[in-house]
């Protein structure tokens, strides 16, 4: 089976498409079902990120066939022409699919290059996948060989530690342009991962006030206890701002839900107060009107990703780089390997099959045979069999790892008997 990767990132792709694409966590067991109904589609998992959109696929059709279904699913979803998906989109197959998962895992190819949060994305778009049954051991196998991969890079460097999140880098601008946060009254809008994630960091960051509001009551009130703070309705937001300095919002909604007009109205009783909006949602949360109106600083996604972009790159990414390939070159080998064990197994079955049948001609024909020579002429045979099925048995099994193994094993299937080859790798 082919591993494909058909993926769209902040390095390719617009942010205007990217918010027409992403997958709300709602809707990602839907999606990925309908596109595992695709005869060429035989295991699909899709990771949808604020800053990606990919799926990985594994298939024994066409790889035409599935970058297709992906971008004709990602067309009709995002109403976008299927032209432009194909365009912009890029396909990557086999060892080069594997590599980039790797490197997603260990957090190379984030705006926030080594932050750790992709690795619960990849865990949930995992799950998400196995709940739909969607995925296989060639899937399932894939992605515990990059969570491997990330763990090592973790564990061995400290790529981790150099790396920043999207949430804490917007904590820290927001910390910069309010001249700290000490004295500040914050509001997150959204309890899922990534607002929970902002709360926590403005409590660790010393906010004054903060409150955590969210479309349920019970949510809110469970991530307000958390960091010890105010519990509000998403209702209620709007009513509030006037009196506060900082506004996240991680909603995951598909539509803002911050309105410019319910902005301006709380700017007119802010008396002047300043607000600093910083939106971290995909698609965004937060109207773009609101960061035209006075005294309003509005932060998007987009707006952190050029940020980040000026880092200094961590020192740690050369060997990050060098695990993702060894553990890639590791991947590779076992699956080419798993991909002899059918033929091995078959000749050997085939081989001993006919020495079976020989075996009892020859018995059959001496039936004056002791039970001792019978067993002793069967011991013979048999280790001829292993004497002569050692070496094809070794030479597949190395042959498999090669650019071109299919192509030998398909020889070797043909050299030993044609019946060998209804056992494909």
């Amino acid at each position: 089976m082919t591993i494909v990767n058909i993926g769209l990132s902040h390095r390719i792709a617009p942010a205007e498409v990217l918010e027409k694409l992403v997958v709300p966590s709602t809707q990602l067991r839907d999606v990925v079902a309908r596109l595992h109904a695709v005869p060429a589609i035989d295991e699909v998992l899709v990771l949808s990120t604020c800053n990606r959109i990919e799926v990985y696929a594994g298939t024994q059709g066409p790889v035409e066939q599935v970058t297709r279904a992906v971008a004709d699913l990602a067309a009709a979803r995002g109403r976008i022409p299927v032209d432009e998906i194909l365009r912009i989109a890029r396909v990557r197959v086999g060892a080069s699919a594997v590599e980039h998962l790797f490197s997603v895992a260990c957090g190379l190819d984030s705006m926030a290059v080594g932050e750790d949060q992709i690795v619960a994305q990849i865990k949930a778009a995992a799950r998400a996948a196995a709940e739909a049954g969607a995925i296989g051991p060639v899937v399932t196998g894939l992605i515990d060989a990059a969570l491997r991969a990330s763990k090592r890079a973790r564990t061995e460097t400290t790529i981790s530690t150099a790396g920043i999140s999207l949430a804490r880098a917007g904590i820290e601008l927001a910390h910069a342009h309010l001249g700290g946060l000490a004295a500040r009254r914050a509001v997150v809008l959204g309890t899922g991962a990534v607002g929970r994630l902002a709360a926590r960091l403005l409590r660790e960051g010393g906010v004054g006030e903060l409150s955590v509001a969210s479309r349920s009551e019970a949510g809110a009130a469970g991530a307000a206890a958390a960091v010890h703070a105010t519990a509000l309705r998403a209702v209620d937001v709007p009513a509030v701002l006037a009196d506060s300095d900082l506004l996240v919002t991680a909603t995951g909604c598909a539509v803002p839900v911050v309105l410019a007009e319910q902005v301006r109205a709380s700017r007119e009783r802010a008396a002047g107060r300043p607000l600093f909006v910083l939106d971290l949602g995909m698609p965004p949360d937060v109207e773009p009107a609101v960061g035209r109106l006075s005294g309003v600083t509005l932060v998007d996604i987009d707006a952190l990703g050029r940020h980040l972009a000026e880092r200094e790159v961590p020192d740690e990414i050369p060997r990050v780089r060098a695990i993702v390939a060894a553990e890639v070159a590791s991947y590779v080998e076992r699956q080419s390997q798993a991909a002899a064990a059918p033929f091995i197994g078959a000749m050997h079955s085939h081989v001993r099959q006919l020495a079976e049948v020989e075996l009892l001609r020859m018995h059959s024909r001496l039936p004056g045979l002791s039970d001792h020579q019978r067993a002793e002429t069967a011991a013979t045979v048999y280790r001829i069999v292993r004497q002569f099925l050692h070496r094809p048995t070794v030479r597949a099994k190395q042959l498999s790892t090669d650019p071109e193994g299919s192509v030998y094993l398909e020889a070797l299937r043909q050299l030993f008997d044609h019946s060998v080859s209804e056992a494909k790798a």
